[in-house]
């Protein structure tokens, strides 16, 4: 399902709702919201939403546990931490429980902490996890979560969580991988930006069974899929 909006700001704010809605379902049908956050400037502007006091008072943030579907391989305290990013503009500024926080750690290297991100989500997820709401992004080279084209990441079939890189350079990534990915209950795509419409295009009007760039894979085996987009980003679509 797509939904088209004016612009990035009407994007925040429908998906802001969205993720109330989610959010009241999950804890009225089992107690809690498991939500997996992405990095990136649409969700930026999303977190920044969501921390207004309208929306704060719609849902209970104690019952939330927070998750992160990538990360880059940087100390928490980098400008270019997904978790810095999300502390900052949201989990900052709501009641949420510090330890229902459960960031991606930051050890010796990728690997490491990718193995270590696992074991923690092996703790608190007796099966393969069922986040009640991923949030993704889109890169313009068809990626998303860190799931880039070429990278060994997008075969892997057992690891929950893997490391990753991009062919175009940057810090190391660690990612959860597309068996999680496609196991959540709601999948939401989050793509705003002129930057975006042609990949946009590529990935929602390809032919089926024509899985060329990493995000065509994300297909929930059970879950819902959303894509939330404005109007720039949709602008390459078949009216």
């Amino acid at each position: 399902m797509k939904k088209i909006y004016q612009d990035m700001n009407e994007v925040c704010v429908k998906t802001a709702e969205w993720f109330v809605a989610e959010a009241n379902k999950a804890i009225a049908k089992h107690g809690k919201f498991t939500v997996a956050l992405s990095g990136g400037s649409t969700p930026r502007q999303l977190f920044t939403e969501l921390a207004k006091p309208e929306w704060q008072k719609q849902m209970d943030w104690s019952k939330v546990i927070v998750f992160w579907g990538d990360e880059r391989f940087v100390a928490p305290t980098d400008a270019q931490s997904n978790q810095k990013m999300a502390r900052e503009t949201l989990l900052n500024h709501v009641p949420i429980i510090e330890k229902n926080i459960i960031p991606v750690p930051f050890l010796a290297t990728a690997e490491l902490s990718a193995k270590q991100y696992e074991a923690e989500l092996k703790q608190i997820f007796a099966d393969l996890p069922k986040f009640d709401l991923i949030l993704l992004g889109l890169g313009a080279d068809g990626h998303t979560a860190s799931l880039f084209p070429g990278s060994l990441a997008l075969t892997e079939e057992t690891r929950w969580v893997s490391p990753a890189q991009s062919k175009a350079g940057g810090p190391e990534r660690i990612t959860l991988t597309y068996p999680v990915i496609n196991n959540g209950a709601l999948v939401c795509f989050l793509v705003t930006g002129a930057e975006k419409a042609v990949m946009v295009k590529a990935i929602l009007e390809a032919t089926p069974g024509s899985e060329v760039y990493p995000a065509q894979r994300i297909q929930p085996t059970s879950g819902k899929i959303l894509w939330l987009l404005d109007r720039a980003a949709a602008s390459a679509l078949k009216k």
